[in-house]
């Protein structure tokens, strides 16, 4: 998406998009509910111990990785992200790609980080939570299917026991650095 210029007002950020349908409105209180669904939804899955790959990413993915999962091109909700992970269902093992303020795809297939220094307790999920950020600019936050910890990767490095506070944070580093470019 080019970005030809960009208005702060207090409570709105207009982003004029010449590629696509003209201006687009990200209000802070929409920015708001859309961390606190992605929250809730991580929250509640850590608790059921329910496993999950969200990749939050403001850059191109690349075409492979979205067309190996499922459109959905759908609104950010708890429920809906619950739903794609719960287990049994035809995308739960796969990652869900979280664009802008939409989720974008789900079920995708990851790179496997090829890093040979990771803990053994660490599996397939984590490896690719971990890969995509090796290989594109993103952030992937990973929740444990068997012990229901919530980790956060960036830059091929790897947190683990991310915290509401620590969620939040890496929530709103993505959507007001990184999608507008400055607070």
């Amino acid at each position: 998406v080019k970005l030809t210029r960009i208005v702060w007002e207090r409570k709105n950020l207009k982003l004029l998009d010449v590629k696509r349908t003209g201006e687009m409105t990200y209000d802070e209180e929409k920015i708001k509910k859309c961390i606190n669904e992605i929250i809730k939804a991580l929250q509640n899955m850590s608790k059921n111990d329910t496993g999950a790959i969200i990749v939050l990413s403001n850059t191109k993915i690349p075409d492979n990785v979205i067309n190996s999962g499922v459109k959905l091109n759908a609104n950010i909700s708890s429920a809906v992200i619950e739903s794609c992970f719960f287990p049994k269902t035809p995308l739960h093992d796969g990652a869900m790609i979280i664009q802008n303020d939409k989720i974008l795809a789900a079920g995708c297939f990851l790179p496997l980080s090829q890093e040979s220094d990771l803990p053994k307790e660490l599996g397939t999920r984590h490896r690719a939570g971990i890969g995509v950020t090796e290989m594109i600019n993103v952030t992937s936050i990973i929740v444990s299917e068997e012990t229901g910890i919530i980790s956060i990767a960036q830059g091929g490095k790897l947190t683990r026991y991310a915290d509401s506070e620590m969620l939040r944070k890496v929530l709103k580093d993505f959507y007001w650095q990184d999608l507008i470019g400055n607070k």
